[in-house]
């Protein structure tokens, strides 16, 4: 009797233990758990800034959580009834010495919690010395104190960011998806070609450079990601019956033509040469319908259209939120001219994500 009641002793202080083991494991995970979906909403544990490189905010980005983030924040853009975003123009500042400029574009975005400024260097004299010409960084706030959360290289976020608005602006215009053609072959022609064959069915997708063997490199770059693409020497046959054209290009003169586009593509004019609208000839313009993302910035960069007396239709955003309706049956141009709040929204989703993943690494090991 005295081995048995011993025998049950233990089998019940082996249960306890058992018990307040769990217990306080659970107890592990839950404040791990919670000090990270706290972190989403407050920056709580804001300790020092954390610096991330280009290829760490590449690998935290996907275009499945981006572009949903980026229509959302183009929607809350165009919404002049809650203001729940906070973008004044940007800033040009000229640095005389080197020919180069300084640009600053700070964005808020209630909706998102996300407070940012990113600021961008131009100095084309860097193309002699084998630099880049341009060159992006962010910085990330607590909206709630102001204090630097984050310092990010932002020539990623740029071209993703761009990209998707892109994709949103496609998604809401566009009449068919079957054929791709992409005039440029720099970053911001690569980074379209990712977005957009990631987030539609495209049949086949064509690329025109005015140096062909930089078509061909972006299409051997490309198919690194699995992404088939055609080469092109003429940028006529290039958008030839195709249903979405991308222009990603610095070009003084006009490198796509009405004459050349079927009724009813959509045209992602992304390019940003002397002004905004340098890539496609007037007579397309007069025949086109156009959107851009910020009207406010358009009065401005687009100022040269108006002088033609093209008139912009209104905001992406307003088509996202159901304020305008578009005709898929018309030629239709979505002016790209970038918007700090894009900047905001994508820093923040690259912090949030940089953030779980340190808190899951310190999530204590399931133990049996």
């Amino acid at each position: 009797a005295t081995s048995v009641q011993k025998n049950g002793n233990r089998t019940a202080q082996n249960t306890v233990d058992g018990i307040v083991h769990n217990a306080k494991y659970h107890l592990k995970c839950y404040t791990a758990l919670q000090n990270r979906y706290r972190s989403y909403l407050s920056f709580p544990h804001l300790g020092p800034a954390v610096f991330l490189d280009e290829d760490t905010v590449r690998d935290l980005l996907t275009w499945d959580t981006l572009v949903p983030i980026i229509e959302g924040a183009m929607r809350a853009a165009s919404d002049k009834k809650t203001v729940s975003v906070v973008q004044p123009p940007r800033t040009i500042m000229p640095v005389p010495t080197t020919d180069g400029f300084l640009m600053t574009m700070p964005g808020f975005s209630g909706g998102d919690n996300a407070l940012a400024c990113k600021v961008v260097t131009a100095f084309p004299k860097n193309s002699d010395k084998g630099l880049a010409t341009i060159n992006a960084t962010i910085l990330l706030f607590d909206p709630t104190t102001g204090r630097l959360a984050m310092i990010m290289e932002a020539n990623e976020v740029t071209a993703w960011r761009t990209a998707a608005a892109s994709v949103v602006a496609t998604k809401h215009l566009s009449s068919d998806t079957n054929i791709l053609a992409i005039l440029g072959s720099g970053i911001q022609a690569k980074s379209h070609a990712l977005a957009m064959d990631n987030s539609f069915n495209f049949n086949q997708i064509r690329v025109w450079s005015r140096n062909l063997s930089s078509a061909q490199s972006m299409c051997e770059f490309l198919r690194e990601y699995g992404t088939e693409v055609v080469a092109y020497e003429s940028g006529e046959e290039c958008v030839k019956d195709a249903d979405v054209i991308v222009t990603a290009t610095y070009a003084t003169s006009p490198i796509l033509r009405w004459a050349w586009v079927k009724p009813g593509v959509h045209i992602n004019a992304i390019g940003a040469g002397v002004n905004h609208h340098s890539e496609l000839d007037e007579h397309l313009y007069r025949h086109s319908v156009i959107y851009t993302d910020t009207m406010a910035s358009a009065k401005v960069e687009l100022q040269g259209l108006a002088e033609f007396g093209v008139k912009i239709e209104g905001e992406i955003g307003d088509i996202v939120a159901g304020q305008i309706t578009p005709n898929r049956q018309d030629i239709t141009v979505f002016h790209s001219l970038g918007m700090a709040v894009e900047d905001a929204v994508t820093a923040k989703l690259v912090y949030d994500k940089y953030r779980a993943n340190q808190q899951s690494e310190d999530l204590p090991e399931a133990q049996m």
